[in-house]
């Protein structure tokens, strides 16, 4: 499992982090697509709209790119190429301090994270924004790369200890950025409107005060829950609130909502359309594991519940997993058979300050949704993780659900003890390899 510091919440945005968990990237149009001869056919073409990764390159195979922070003086982000076999370790590239223009002041943390991926200038190249600090490289016909053009996104204020998410806000057709200031006198949603010139600068910018408590450190997942085609805001994962969703394209300085809509408690939300309708399902997990693991998980299933986009603000309600398993601590949505309907990987997680994780699948389909009971299980390990300490095995933890070969079907990505593994969803690996960075070689 990713480590957090007591005393400080470090969160996936996209999520993982995405949250997340779509890879951070929603396109002006086109997010939410019908499948042709579906809801969820077997026999029908593949699915017009998957969770692609970013490709970076334009070669049509999405790039696998984190940030490696685990040693502040060698902060790094590493960009893995796609192919038809996955993401290609041996052609992976590094991007250090000093080609991100990442100032040595800037905070870094000892975790795998997402950088942002979008387009925010305009010119049909995906972008790169990285750290808290907001630090841009720009994109071209070759991506990102060292030595390219920069800049910086003015966040006004501070601190910001994760990176901005990316989405079009308020229904422009430009891509957004939108940050949490984490400040004990004002902390507020940052809304940094596209396009974005060259020097980082938005074309405006907007704040709306913290919906949360003013000691949270909330996760930002954008996407579009409403089928409007204007970017959503989730706000989850605080221990004071409960998940919250902002909608995007309203009439306020900012385009999300003044008022917020309150989700179901938990501490994961996903978006997905789990149905194969053509609109957008929200899933929201509670584990009921002890963020810091100090207090003792009650004897209790995790819950995942689901709002389909047919019957928006009616939530059903999945139990899964065994007592105090933690069913429901991550969520990654995708569509791993490809059958046009989004499936769900739900992590389970019996202590978050521990590397234990394994993944309960859940098969989307037309008549119901989500399926009630795994499709599949997975589990990843490595039995003795990376660094000067062993702490005994590391199981891989969600890092993202998209597609990187470019079949039409996503993968699930884990990472723990300096390894990834790209499953397609079954105990089958698409892809594994060692991380780069430190105690890992490439």
């Amino acid at each position: 499992m990713f480590r957090r510091p007591r005393g400080q919440r470090v969160l996936v945005t996209v999520p993982v982090a995405v949250a997340v968990v779509a890879y951070l990237v929603l396109l002006p149009s086109g997010e939410v697509a019908s499948v042709p001869g579906s809801p969820c056919r077997a026999d029908g073409p593949a699915r017009t709209d998957p969770l692609l990764a970013p490709d970076l390159d334009g070669d049509g195979f999405g790039e696998l790119v984190y940030e490696d922070s685990q040693d502040p003086d060698d902060f790094q982000v590493v960009v893995v190429p796609g192919s038809a076999r996955g993401p290609v370790s041996g052609r992976a590239s590094v991007l250090n301090r000093d080609d991100l223009g990442v100032p040595d002041s800037v905070q870094t943390i000892d975790n795998t994270w997402r950088p942002t991926v979008a387009d925010l200038d305009g010119d049909g190249h995906l972008d790169l924004v990285v750290s808290g600090d907001a630090r841009v490289v720009w994109g071209g016909p070759d991506g990102p790369r060292a030595g390219g053009p920069r800049g910086r996104v003015p966040l006004p204020g501070r601190p910001y200890h994760t990176v901005p998410v990316a989405g079009d806000v308020d229904g422009d057709g430009h891509i957004d950025l939108v940050a949490y200031r984490f400040s004990a006198k004002n902390p507020a949603l940052v809304v940094l409107k596209g396009p974005f010139k060259r020097s980082g600068a938005p074309a405006d910018t907007a704040e709306t005060p913290t919906p949360v408590n003013e000691a949270a450190f909330p996760a930002l997942l954008l996407g579009d829950a409403d089928g409007d085609r204007a970017a959503d805001l989730a706000v989850y994962d605080s221990p004071y609130d409960p998940p919250l969703l902002l909608t995007g394209g309203a009439d306020t300085p900012s385009g999300l909502s003044a008022e917020p809509e309150r989700l179901p408690a938990g501490e994961s939300v996903a978006f997905g359309d789990f149905d194969g309708d053509g609109r957008r399902d929200i899933a929201v997990g509670r584990s009921f594991v002890d963020p810091y693991d100090d207090e003792e998980t009650p004897y209790r299933r995790g819950q995942l519940r689901v709002a389909y986009g047919k019957e928006p603000g009616t939530w059903v309600t999945m139990e899964g997993g065994a007592p105090q398993e933690g069913f429901g601590t991550r969520l990654g949505a995708g569509d791993f058979d490809g059958d046009g309907c989004d499936d769900l990987a739900v992590q389970l997680t019996r202590k978050k300050e521990a590397a234990d994780a394994r993944f309960a699948v859940l098969h989307g389909g037309s008549e119901h949704g989500l399926a009630s009971e795994p499709w599949r299980t997975v589990r990843r390990t490595v039995a003795e993780p990376s660094g000067p300490v062993d702490e005994g095995p590391v199981d891989g933890s969600l890092f993202a659900a998209a597609d990187w070969d470019g079949d039409g079907r996503a993968e699930l990505a884990l990472s723990g003890g300096g390894h990834w593994w790209f499953t397609d969803g079954t105990d089958r690996d698409k892809a594994s390899f060692p991380k780069r960075g430190r105690g890992a070689t490439p």
